[in-house]
């Protein structure tokens, strides 16, 4: 979640030079981030305390901004290099048969419930726009995302030979493949040394659903059920090229392209 022009507060607060509320301060956690950072606290605290580094992945707000209001075209070469590192990659991801399937359940609704609870009319630099912003625009942003957390990633993994990467992201980046987990494995497809294992912990019925699908009173059922996991989507269908989502060919067992698996483990503690 902390920006990569963040790193140097990172290293400040692992080497015991600043506090965990000075660490916060730098990293502007208030400003840029609407988890609660306690919550976090207990992760940092244990990294200090065994020398483990923090990397910050994500992407500078301030460039993410530049891209909700203007596209790609709308960031800077040296910036767009700095989270793209593989160019014709990031392009060909797009193309991949099941991609379209997941921006349909993934980004496509999530787009739709931020238009319904009025927020596509501010930029994450909270910059105020005359009108909602594009889900061309959004979904720039949401890739840029992905394939800049994916890359600062991959580009840690081959600077460590041997190392250990664990990214604590959201489930939307990580579920069905489309998202950090899917980018980091084609970035990494000619290492076999690098290996990406997805793991989602205590998923509810929201994280395995389209945004806006389900209501809070369901997803407090489904959590309450014996399992505590009644109802998750497990897996994504997607249909063979040139069959049409919705059509009675879409229906036929014949015509599934491949199935899409919420990640490659899921965690449900007892507690």
């Amino acid at each position: 979640m902390i920006q990569v022009q963040f790193q140097p507060a990172l290293d400040a607060y692992i080497s015991k030079q600043i506090s965990a509320d000075e660490m916060k301060s730098r990293v502007e956690w208030d400003k840029r981030w609407s988890w609660s950072f306690d919550n976090y606290l207990p992760v940092f605290e244990t990294c200090r305390e065994l020398n483990i580094p923090l990397i910050a992945l994500n992407v500078d707000s301030e460039d993410l901004g530049l891209v909700e209001v203007g596209g790609f075209p709308n960031l800077p070469r040296d910036k767009l290099q700095k989270y793209i590192i593989d160019p014709a990659g990031f392009a060909q991801f797009a193309s991949y048969p099941y991609y379209k399937t997941y921006v349909d359940y993934v980004i496509s609704p999530s787009y739709d419930l931020h238009q319904s609870m009025g927020i596509l009319r501010t930029t994450i630099t909270g910059l105020q726009l005359e009108e909602d912003m594009s889900f061309s625009r959004f979904f720039s942003g949401r890739i840029l995302w992905d394939e800049g957390m994916a890359s600062n990633a991959y580009k840690w993994t081959k600077a460590n030979e041997g190392g250990l990467m664990i990214g604590l992201v959201g489930a939307d980046h990580v579920k069905f493949e489309g998202g950090i987990t899917g980018r980091y494995r084609r970035l990494a497809k000619e290492d076999q040394q690098l290996k990406c294992i997805s793991v989602i912990l205590n998923p509810t019925l929201i994280d395995t659903r389209p945004s806006g699908s389900v209501n809070m009173a369901t997803n407090l059922a489904s959590a309450a059920s014996k399992s505590g996991m009644d109802g998750l989507s497990l897996q994504l269908r997607y249909l063979k090229q040139g069959v049409t989502a919705g059509s009675p060919e879409s229906r036929e067992s014949g015509n599934t392209g491949g199935v899409l698996a919420l990640a490659d483990y899921i965690v449900v503690s007892k507690s």
